[in-house]
Parts: C-alpha cells; sequence; structure tokens
C-alpha cells in the first residue's frame, strides 16, 4: 500500500469517528426533551457498549495495514 492510500485510509477513520460523534452529540438534546438524566446516561452508555462490540467484532475481520 502506497503512502497517499494510507493517508487516505487514516483520514477516512478519523472522519467517520467525528462523524459518528456528532451524531451523538445530536441526539443527546433530542433525548433530554423526552427522557431523564439518567435515562439518557444509560441509553449514551448502552449505545457504546454496542459500538464497541460492533467495532470488536470488525477488527477481527480487518486486517492491519502492513508495515515496513
Amino acid at each position: 500500500m502506497d503512502n497517499e492510500k494510507e493517508k487516505k485510509l487514516s483520514s477516512d477513520f478519523l472522519a467517520i469517528l467525528v462523524d459518528a460523534l456528532k451524531l451523538m452529540q445530536s441526539h443527546a438534546p433530542k433525548l433530554d426533551k423526552v427522557l431523564s438524566a439518567i435515562q439518557v446516561a444509560r441509553y449514551l452508555q448502552i449505545e457504546n457498549k454496542i459500538r464497541t462490540i460492533i467495532k470488536y467484532e470488525l477488527t477481527s475481520e480487518v486486517p492491519l495495514v502492513p508495515g515496513n
């Protein structure tokens, strides 16, 4: 893999993380309107756990970028 492809992969990866965070941040005020603070915190914790499990499962299928 050449340097440009590696840079693009890194950039895309970071963009995905930023987008996921922005999505969670945009949902929080909406949740605050209909749920208690404890329920919102619990929702965010569960959401985080689910995302962590998904990431864990995906990492077993995605190979590491080869190094020098």
